[in-house]
């Protein structure tokens, strides 16, 4: 233990309260952008609103402080269903870890067997911050979205660089100076990295146990110092507040006509790795209770696709007991090629149904992952009354009864509390 002088002691002690204080600050800042939207005069719409800052607080609990030692770092869950946030993806467990650029680490995937693992490293996830330090903020979605993907550095991933041994598990070296083996470049503004595992047949993929050591430090472990300390009750404040407000401002620019959706441009390779094109779309849906929207695509040939619903807050909608989301494994395309959904309150009988939990206003986010063109498809959507639904349907779509509906949802239950370990 430390021992501290008294001048140096009661700084100390000063510094620890303030920024204590600076976390309540900045939490009852963000109860702004809860309590001062028009939507928020509904309880469950400020309820689900105060539920969004909780997943926030959890996930900058997670980001800043649990899994933020470069030296002793441990993978985290950055976003899972217990830290949902920026319509984040029912089908991938997202990992994170912060990074010293001087560094060297061993990352190790064992266990497990995923549609797609990738690994990217980012100058910052702090993406307001970024926004923040170009100027002003950006004044439409195009500009937000580049600078939310645009502090990617570098990736590798499978299919890709990253090649699995024969019984699936997989080591990757990330430095900056060239290593043996499966090697990631750090470039020297490396500040975090992300993984992702994309799970396609939920029944049948298991996840990884990922975990990073930093090889060139050999230290007795973290210690909770008082300036550290500090800095991270500081940062989760910020994070809440920051992510908050920015989310806000990119699903204000975001809206446009409801029930339109927009496909955006692919991102660039560094985001993936190997050289596929990545997309995303999406918009927003308003239905009354007695409405459905049938949704229609041709999906693009890619390695991954899906589709999923969130609040107004951009909380995904529970997709542990709930259809809200489907992938290309789970959807079922009917004979023309064409994907079609029904998005609505109740359970219309067709196997593509899109749960909307209650919610008369859902955000809807797409994504085509490892496409080979940039010429990709955008959804059609059309409302229709919700007794009209079958019948506005091919007779070939796929229907399904209750108790059909009682062993998917069984399914997609088992499938989740496996992958989060809950």
């Amino acid at each position: 233990m430390v021992e501290f002088h008294d001048d140096d002691r009661q700084r100390r002690n000063d510094a620890l309260d303030a920024s204590w204080q600076s976390l309540c600050d900045n939490l009852s800042r963000a109860s702004k952008v809860v309590s001062g939207d028009p939507r928020s005069d509904d309880p469950a719409m400020r309820a689900a609103g105060y539920r969004y800052l909780l997943n926030l607080l959890n996930a900058g609990l997670e980001q800043v402080v649990f899994s933020a030692d470069p030296d002793y770092p441990e993978v985290g869950h950055l976003q899972d269903n217990t830290k949902r946030y920026a319509t984040e993806s029912p089908d991938c467990l997202f990992g994170h870890a912060v990074l010293d650029p001087a560094g060297t680490y061993r990352l190790i995937g064992t266990g497990g067997r995923a549609r797609y693992i990738g690994l990217t490293l980012y100058d910052t996830l702090s993406l307001y911050e970024k926004t923040r330090s170009e100027g002003d903020r950006p004044t439409d979605f195009r500009a937000a979205f580049k600078a939310a993907t645009g502090s990617t550095l570098g990736a590798i991933s499978n299919p890709g660089g990253i090649t699995l041994q024969d019984n699936g598990d997989f080591e990757v070296i990330i430095s900056a100076r060239p290593h043996e083996g499966i090697w990631l470049p750090m470039p020297a503004n490396t500040a975090e990295i992300i993984t992702r595992q994309y799970f396609y047949d939920w029944d049948g993929e298991d996840p990884y146990h990922v975990s990073i050591q930093r090889i060139d430090v050999d230290g007795p472990g973290p210690v909770a110092e008082p300036v550290t300390v500090s800095t991270q009750v500081e940062s989760v404040g910020r994070f809440v507040d920051g992510f908050a407000e920015y989310w806000a401002t990119m699903y204000s620019l975001r809206e446009g006509e409801p029930n339109t959706l927009r496909t955006q441009p692919t991102s660039s390779s560094s985001y993936a790795s190997d050289g596929g094109h990545i997309a995303y779309g999406g918009g927003t849906f308003e239905i009354a209770p007695d409405e459905a929207l049938i949704l229609e695509v041709t999906p693009p040939e890619c390695h991954f696709w899906n589709i999923h619903l969130g609040d107004y807050w951009g909380q995904s909608l529970d997709y542990t007991y709930r259809q809200t989301s489907l992938n290309g494994h789970q959807a079922v395309l009917d004979d023309d090629g064409v994907f079609r959904a029904v998005v609505a309150h109740r359970d219309p009988g067709v196997a593509n149904w899109l749960d909307t939990a209650g919610n008369t206003f859902t955000r809807c986010v797409y994504r085509w992952w490892l496409t080979t063109s940039i010429d990709l498809p955008t959804p059609t959507v059309r409302k229709v009354m919700f007794d009209d639904v079958l019948a506005e349907l091919p007779s070939t779509t796929t229907r399904i009864d209750e108790s059909g509906r009682r062993a998917v949802l069984a399914r997609r239950r088992a499938a989740v509390l496996k992958r989060y370990m809950r």
